[in-house]
């Protein structure tokens, strides 16, 4: 291996390692538990999105609790939805345009969106505050 290649690991696992063991998330995670818990306890469902391979975890998750934990959960992840509405409204607009939708036409009424992303391009910051709004105005 060149000395490029090992800096580049070094580099990488480094990152990794301050990302995952140095950040503590405890009251994020605890805060999301009980939105996600009380969307459950209003009869509303959570939607979870992700970009890249992200997607696949929020896939992942929406299967799992809606299966174990009895919490209705959907994915936006269907390549279908993305490219649609990136192509009609702009990649970084596709989630926030596909959540107006949904929040429009949800019965019951959107609970609340979770939005993962952990690579270099996350989801646009709009869809937040989209998902905020629907999620707001349906309670």
């Amino acid at each position: 291996m060149n000395p490029r290649e090992q800096q580049f690991l070094k580099d990488y696992f480094d990152q990794y390692r301050r990302s995952i063991f140095c950040t503590d998330v405890t009251k994020e995670l605890i805060d999301l538990k009980n939105l996600i818990v009380g969307v459950h306890a209003m009869g509303r469902k959570t939607i979870i999105a992700g970009n890249g391979g992200s997607a696949a975890i929020a896939s992942h998750c929406a299967v799992d609790f809606t299966k174990n934990a009895g919490i209705r959960c959907i994915n936006f992840n269907e390549a279908d939805l993305i490219t649609c509405f990136a192509n009609d409204y702009g990649y970084e607009n596709w989630l926030a345009k596909a959540l107006e939708r949904a929040a429009e036409i949800s019965i019951p009424p959107l609970g609340c969106m979770n939005a993962l992303a952990s690579g270099a391009y996350a989801i646009h910051p709009s869809a937040s505050g989209v998902s905020r709004r629907c999620a707001l105005a349906r309670r």
